[in-house]
This record gives structure tokens, C-alpha cells and sequence, in this order.
């Protein structure tokens, strides 16, 4: 029984460990066609025809059909300079 035990906490680990390696950073990207009506079907064959053997997205092959990431020109926030406080009676 103390490896029944083992393997009942070994179990929500390993769970918890594969879930991190599956999420990646590219699939948390979205893309739109500025100016241009689309559908999602759209997307997913552009999509297909960008993505290579190994499950990787070609973001250059994207953009050459016209997609661009929502938000990815945007920078890092700029903190706006603090503003003196008078000084005085008010």
C-alpha cells in the first residue's frame, strides 16, 4: 500500500507538470486583418498553412497574408511622471 500512496501524489503533480509544458506563448496571440472583413475559417487555414511539422506557428507567414497580432506594437507601459504637490496654505 505505501506505493498506492506514492502514486495517488505523484499523479496531481505530473498533471500540474504537463499542463505547464503544453501552454506556450504563441498560441496566447491573437490575430486580426486590419481593414479587411474575415471569418474564423479564414484564419484557421491561414493559420494551417503557416504551421510547420513540429506544431510551431510561422509568424512571418502570417504577416505576409495580411495578419498582424492584436497588441503586439504595443511597448511596455511608461509610468507618467509624478506631478509636484504645491506647496502652501491650500
Amino acid at each position: 500500500m505505501p506505493g498506492m500512496r506514492g502514486l495517488i501524489l505523484l499523479l496531481p503533480v505530473a498533471a500540474l507538470a504537463l499542463a505547464g509544458c503544453s501552454s506556450s506563448a504563441d498560441s496566447d496571440k491573437q490575430w486580426y486583418k486590419p481593414n479587411v472583413d474575415y471569418t474564423a475559417a479564414d484564419f484557421e487555414r491561414d493559420r494551417l498553412a503557416c504551421t510547420d511539422k513540429k506544431k510551431k506557428l510561422d509568424e512571418a507567414c502570417l504577416k505576409q497574408r495580411g495578419w498582424a497580432s492584436l497588441g503586439g506594437d504595443i511597448g511596455p507601459a511608461i509610468k507618467a511622471p509624478a506631478t509636484p504637490s504645491p506647496k502652501g496654505k491650500y
